[in-house]
């Protein structure tokens, strides 16, 4: 889980967010990365439709 810890801390540094207690961190880490990877798979379907489309 070392990267998911770089993500949260470097997001949390980033916008600089209190830092939060351990079982908190877990959570923020959990949550963070959950909204990375939904905004890469629907970059990724948005791209994939406008491809689609233009591709004809």
């Amino acid at each position: 889980m070392g990267l998911v810890n770089f993500i949260t801390r470097g997001f949390i540094d980033f916008f600089g967010i209190t830092h939060p207690t351990p079982k908190q961190e877990r959570q923020a880490a959990w949550f963070i990365c959950g909204l990375l990877v939904l905004i890469i798979v629907v970059a990724a379907l948005v791209f994939g439709l406008i491809v689609m489309v233009v591709g004809r």
